[in-house]
């Protein structure tokens, strides 16, 4: 099969195009797709050079790529939810068990790739599979982290931090639709877009620093991870958390310091994201699109033979909603 591997770790000439890549094998849990779309996320270019080898490993050739739109070719005799022609669309994790990282290398590069059953969603009716493939990872880790790390809910106040970027504009849809009151933090470019969204307040970055602002809020959300919990915890309530997309340090040390700091009176939270693929999530993700509660933004979409320059793309941190790799025309 046509596939995206990488021998090693290391920059955009890593990637390597092949056509004889192994189609891989199903386990009784597990489902074969054909892909017709993948996603491209910063996780992906981050496993290309090294970032992530302490979690996955460094079992080459490694095929990348995260969550993908496709059909099904074959399921395992366990399988039960899903048959051969179906169209489904995820955020793969190819590990016969759930796996304590929340993903395992996927290989969403690819013809063809494999997930459990327990990751899978059927792809919404009104998307295509290259919108489709824009979903998983992104929204997912938007509907986590607000619905679960932050326990949004409706009324309260929250701002997010790059929320022109493909995590960024699936939380702000998702914070609108639990009822919060969302400012957001993007470029001038962007922001006509957030206005039709239905974003509260506007702070372009470029003309102010956000962390000047005189207001507070329940739920600092940091896409981007350009700032901290202590650089922002004047900007937060009482009660209010400050969650980061990026593991770190100081994120690590205030969460497990926050049952102390709690009964010192100060109840502010500190704590970052991390995805895991999720069918029952997805599937309410699933049904916010069919009823566009939730829409899908995809800048590019680039044939599968230029993954180089879709990376290049995707780190040049100026993109608008999400790329794609398109493996099959549709």
């Amino acid at each position: 099969m046509r596939a995206i591997q990488i021998q090693k770790f290391g920059g955009f000439d890593v990637l390597e195009y092949v056509e004889n890549a192994p189609i891989p094998n199903i386990q009784k849990n597990q489902v074969l797709i054909k892909v017709h779309a993948a996603g491209v996320n910063p996780l992906d270019w981050r496993i290309r050079n090294g970032e992530l080898k302490l979690l996955l490993g460094a079992d080459f050739p490694m095929i990348l790529g995260n969550d993908v739109s496709g059909t099904v070719v074959s399921v395992g005799r366990q399988v039960s939810r899903f048959k051969q022609g179906d169209e489904v669309f995820c955020l793969l994790d190819a590990h016969p068990q759930p796996s304590w990282t929340g993903f395992a290398k996927s290989g969403g590069y690819a013809e063809f790739a494999i997930t459990r059953e327990d990751t899978l969603a059927l792809k919404p009716k009104n998307l295509t599979h290259i919108q489709a493939a824009s979903v998983p990872l992104a929204a997912l880790t938007a509907y986590q982290v607000l619905t679960q790390k932050a326990g949004l809910k409706r009324g309260q106040k929250i701002l997010i931090n790059g929320a022109s970027g493909g995590v960024g504009l699936f939380a702000v849809q998702i914070a609108i639709a639990l009822g919060a009151e969302v400012t957001a933090v993007c470029s001038s470019r962007h922001q006509e877009l957030l206005k039709s969204l239905g974003v509260s307040h506007l702070v372009n970055y470029q003309q102010q620093d956000f962390k000047t602002l005189n207001q507070h809020f329940d739920v600092i959300y940091d896409v981007v991870a350009n700032s901290s919990w202590w650089s922002c915890r004047h900007l937060l309530t009482k009660k209010g958390i400050f969650i980061s997309n990026v593991m770190s340090l100081d994120s690590l040390l205030a969460t497990q310091l926050y049952p102390i700091t709690k009964r010192l009176g100060l109840s502010q939270q500190y704590t970052f994201a991390w995805v895991k693929s999720s069918a029952k999530d997805l599937a309410v993700i699933s049904e916010w699109i069919a009823a566009n509660k939730i829409k899908t933004f995809v800048e590019k979409s680039f044939p599968l033979n230029e993954a180089k320059a879709a990376h290049q793309a995707s780190e040049s941190g100026r993109v608008q909603g999400k790329l794609v790799l398109q493996i099959i025309k549709e």
